[in-house]
């Protein structure tokens, strides 16, 4: 019995031995640093990638340096409070000289537009904390597809309440640039 176990401890012994010394002789401590250039270098390339993919989203959304032009568009509001059940919708209504950026054709002073409406919800039915989307196109055909996608979507909910403002009711005002104004 007790030749068993010595002979079992020596074969236990003899398998580690041999296998720290493969180990010893596979191991290359380069090998580690290599490794942990690549690593690095990966790491660095992301980096390099999410800060270009920053820089140009900010180009894409900056537009208070933007050439602009001005041009007659179509435009819709859609306004929402999360805990209401009424969604606001004003018709697709054309509005002239609104400015829009040359390079992307987006709406300068988007916000203002959204604004209005905003306002216009607050002193004729008393709402706060609306949600309000400005959606403009310079084509009515396709902007009114959109409308009634928009719209149909609203509809086939149960839950909500679409209430259409009209123009005579409602009507968006173009927003002027007052940043060269002196006073």
């Amino acid at each position: 019995m007790n030749q068993t176990k010595f002979r079992l401890s020596t074969i236990l012994t003899v398998l580690f031995v041999s296998t720290l010394a493969m180990h010893a002789q596979t191991y290359d401590p380069e090998d580690d640093s290599r490794r942990a250039d690549m690593f690095v270098d990966e790491q660095q390339a992301r980096q390099a990638k999410q800060q270009k993919k920053r820089k140009d989203k900010k180009e894409r959304i900056d537009t208070q340096n933007a050439a602009t032009y001005t041009t007659p568009v179509y435009m819709f509001a859609i306004s929402a409070e999360f805990g209401d059940t009424i969604a606001y919708f004003t018709g697709v209504q054309q509005v002239e000289n609104v400015q829009l950026t040359k390079k992307y054709d987006y709406l300068y002073f988007r916000s203002d537009y959204s604004y209005q409406f905003t306002q216009y919800l607050g002193d004729t039915y008393g709402t706060s904390n609306q949600t309000t989307c400005v959606i403009f196109d310079k084509n009515k055909k396709k902007l009114v597809k959109r409308f009634m996608k928009i719209m149909k979507r609203y509809e086939e909910n149960a839950d909500m309440h679409v209430n259409l403002i009209t123009a005579d009711r409602f009507h968006f005002r173009p927003v002027e640039d007052f940043s060269n104004v002196q006073i």
